[in-house]
This record gives structure tokens, sequence and C-alpha cells, in this order.
């Protein structure tokens, strides 16, 4: 039935108001108007709601029986629609994001800040985990994007370059290359170079470029977290080649460029094909555009 939901506002209000002049005149209807909707509602249940009479209007006992749910349904649309409301105002709900462990420590701070200034009322959940994971869950549905690297097979997934991230050098201030404000791949085949884990994509680039070059890489330690590297090799345990963006700032790590046109690689957003965002997540995403790209 049309309008079910408006004549359902009509029997309610006659029902708490025993009086159908009262509940037109709250409704903004004219009497006639609210006995017609009132009755086609009795017509769609098939039921008598009202017992009518000059003094008097009561509820049957189908009223009775049916005035709780009625007044249950439309407290929980109301919650629905207020809810909704709130969701697209921005004054409420939950954003997740799939980023790199790299880009969680450097940029993303920055723009959660950002965000949470301008849309205290929606909470952001990061997951830090590396590259094919972050695809994994993009895919899957269970974060609303990613922030990465893009993929190697990329159905179902769109990728948009934000920002550029090269490799370089990290080295303690003692070390031989230190002094050197750049190197070539030939000379890091001497020690051994601190690693990120074998499922990192920095790894997988890296073992590339030696390969690519047939240059002996010689792994040292080994470690999941790019903050786990950078504290080895501040202790003087080798050297690493790791993004800029995994500089936390700490400033006792030299960054050292290094020549070679492998080394930069694309960050860029991971989104669902075809599939549309909440309020919250396009707002985030348009910050990050709009904070990574400037």
């Amino acid at each position: 039935m049309k309008n079910s939901i408006q004549h359902i506002r009509a029997f309610l209000a006659v029902a708490h108001s025993g009086n159908f002049a009262k509940a037109a005149v709250a409704l903004n209807l004219s009497p006639s108007a609210l006995t017609v909707q009132i009755q086609q509602l009795e017509e769609w249940l098939g039921v008598t709601l009202l017992e009518r009479n000059p003094r008097y209007v009561g509820l049957t006992s189908a009223g009775q029986k049916n005035l709780g749910p009625m007044e249950k349904l439309l407290l929980d649309l109301d919650n629905i629609v207020a809810g909704s409301r709130d969701l697209a105002a921005l004054r409420r709900g939950v954003v997740t994001i799939a980023a790199l462990p790299s880009i969680c420590s450097s940029a993303l701070p920055r723009i959660l800040r950002l965000f949470r200034q301008q849309f205290p009322g929606v909470e952001v959940r990061l997951r830090d985990v590396v590259a094919q994971r972050i695809d994994a869950l993009v895919r899957e549905g269970e974060v609303d994007f990613g922030v990465g690297v893009r993929a190697r097979i990329t159905h179902g997934l769109d990728f948009e370059v934000v920002m550029v991230d090269r490799l370089c050098l990290f080295v303690p201030a003692e070390h031989p290359l230190a002094a050197r404000s750049s190197v070539v791949l030939g000379e890091l085949t001497a020690q051994p170079m601190i690693m990120t884990g074998r499922d990192s994509s920095v790894r997988e680039r890296v073992e590339h470029l030696f390969a690519e070059e047939n240059l002996t890489l010689i792994p040292g330690l080994e470690a999941n977290y790019m903050s786990t590297v950078l504290a080895l090799v501040r202790q003087g345990l080798g050297m690493t080649l790791l993004p800029e963006s995994a500089d936390d700032g700490r400033g006792d790590l030299l960054k050292v460029r290094v020549e070679h046109s492998g080394v930069s690689r694309e960050i860029g957003l991971i989104t669902r094909s075809g599939q549309g965002l909440s309020p919250a997540a396009q707002q985030f995403l348009a910050l990050i555009k709009s904070d990574l790209r400037t």
C-alpha cells in the first residue's frame, strides 16, 4: 500500500489523542482526509483498528495488538533516518583504511589529524600491512580503501597515483658512505644489507633491482617493520634501502640518494572497481589526494 508510513502515523495520532479532530490538527490534515487514511490502513490490514462513535474513539483488540509494533516500527524508521542523515553530514561513521607501514607512520598521521579536526565524530581505523595484504583487504571489502603500490593482479581493483616514493640508503653518521651525496647500486654489494621481511614490497623491489643489474645482494639482518630496520641501522649493524617516507624524523640517520631509475615507486589509492564509498570515506580520500599531491 502506498504511503503506508503516513497511514500508520495517522492511526497512532488518533490512538494517542483519542480524538480525530485533534489528530487532524497535529498532522495538518482535514478530518475527512484523516478518516480516509485510517480506513485505507484498516482495509490493507484486513482488521478494524478503531472504535468510532460521536463521543468516543477507542482501540479495538486488533488496534491494541498493533499499537506497540507500529510505534516500534516508526521509532526504528526515525532512528534509521537520523542515523543516515548523520552519516551523510559526517557527524558519525567509520572509515577503515589499509596502508603500507611506511605511509601509516609518515603521511597518514598528519592527514588523520586534519580529518579529525573537521569531522570529530567519525572514527578512523588504520591497518598497517604489507602490499599484498592491502590488495586482499580491499578486494574482500574488509576495508574501505587502501594506500599502497600498484597490484600485480588488478582485477577488481582501481589504482590512482597520489605520490612517488624513492628508495634511498639509510646509514648512521659514522658509516663510510655517510659523506656521499649519492651512490650507485654497485657500491652497495660489499656490505650486508639490513632487509625488510620477505613478504614486503620494499624487499621485493630491492631484490629485483640487484638482480636486474646482476649484482650480488648480501642480506644481513631481517625485520618485519621498517622502524625495527632503522633501529638496527642506528646501532651500526648495517645499512638499508628503504623508502624516503620511512624516515621517522629523528635526524640521527643520513639518507643518501641512490642513482637508479628503478628506485622510484608509485604510491596510490586502491579501491574496489565499481564500488561506491561512504561519505566519510570519500572525504578522507579527498583529503589524502589534496595533501599528498601538494
